[in-house]
């Protein structure tokens, strides 16, 4: 390929690298691994050694090949500058995002990236009156105690969350599963703005791409990856939060869950949650009850130690949950892609 190192720094380079399309975050770990953490050594390596490399197929090394052959860098930064985003990497992760395995390059960031502890709090699209108010009303405590509120700015008690975070004038991010210019769904436009005002709005993705069936799941393993615990509201036995949860417990963080009515559907998989091992929670002090003692050792380890004691470890959370939810995850991680068919 190209010799360009004249002219591109490390952050093109891995600028460039994240928005190659069917090049997952596993399988790009994997290239930087086998040139030593440099993006600009990957992309002026030959076909033949970038071929060498496990899951590396002739598809994603041509792939690379035209991105750097492209004009798409100038005018991806040219939007970054635009929109008044920032690209940022690794180092300016928060240390529990930064431990993740399947952890992206980077990350697109519009606001300002507040200081953790973070908790998730996600949910159904289609809530109860009281699975509303709870999820507002726990965010909104959440925040005022100085936690920061993380959720996927979705319809429901994604919207909720964010909402509840807002009024108590608390500090919020979003992880869309989109590019940071397409905003879904679009009637929350105005929570967008507000997001960005009082935290940040990041994605993983460039600007153009549209949320589809693979791009969710992918946005939920930041969602509970940057957090130190993961709330889920409502959800009903087949939801995505529970995709949420499930990868949670994968990577060693907290799941609580808010018990329902036993005939709700919408409660369903929070009650599910609860009786594989989830902690059941009435309010934001069960929460901070639980998390609080976790802060100081987190911080001083830079990692999350206590919290993947007593876990079920990677390989059981995968091979317990269900078909479809082991689908997505297999999709994501290895930058495969599958139809809605295959996955329904």
């Amino acid at each position: 390929m190209d010799d360009f190192s004249d002219k591109w720094r490390e952050e093109d380079g891995l600028l460039l690298l994240n928005g190659v399309r069917g090049l997952g975050p596993i399988t790009l770990r994997r290239l930087l691994e086998r040139f030593r953490g440099d993006p600009l050594s990957l992309l002026k390596a030959s076909k033949r050694d970038l071929l060498q490399v496990r899951g590396v197929g002739k598809g994603v090394v041509d792939s690379i090949e035209n991105a750097v052959n492209s004009d798409w860098l100038k005018k991806e930064k040219g939007k970054i500058k635009k929109h008044g985003v920032d690209f940022i990497t690794n180092a300016d992760f928060p240390p529990l995002l930064r431990e993740l395995y399947d952890c992206p390059v980077g990350l697109y960031v519009l606001g300002a990236l507040p200081p953790g502890p973070y908790v998730s709090i996600v949910g159904t699209r289609m809530p109860s009156n009281y699975g509303k108010r709870m999820g507002r009303e726990i965010a909104f405590d959440l925040a005022q105690r100085g936690f920061c509120i993380v959720s996927g700015m979705a319809r429901g008690i994604d919207a909720e969350a964010h909402r509840g975070a807002l009024d108590a004038k608390g500090k919020t991010i979003a992880f869309l599963g989109s590019g940071l210019d397409v905003i879904y769904p679009p009637e929350h436009i105005d929570l967008y703005r507000k997001i960005s005002e009082s935290g940040a709005v990041l994605s993983e993705f460039p600007f153009g791409r549209k949320a589809d069936r693979r791009t969710f799941p992918m946005r939920n393993r930041l969602v509970s990856g940057i957090s130190n615990g993961v709330v889920v509201v409502e959800s009903a036995a087949s939801g995505g939060s529970l995709i949420t949860a499930r990868l949670a417990a994968d990577q060693g963080r907290m799941v609580f869950a808010l018990p329902g009515r036993v005939d709700q559907q919408s409660a369903s998989g929070c009650n599910q949650l609860i009786r594989d091992g989830a902690t059941l929670i009435r309010n934001a002090n069960d929460v901070i009850e639980e998390i609080e003692p976790t802060l100081t050792e987190i911080e001083n380890s830079g990692g999350n130690s206590r919290m993947q004691e007593n876990l079920p470890s990677q390989k059981e959370t995968v091979e317990s949950i269900s078909g479809i939810e082991s689908k997505l995850l297999k999709a994501f991680r290895e930058g495969d892609h599958f139809s809605l068919e295959e996955l329904c």
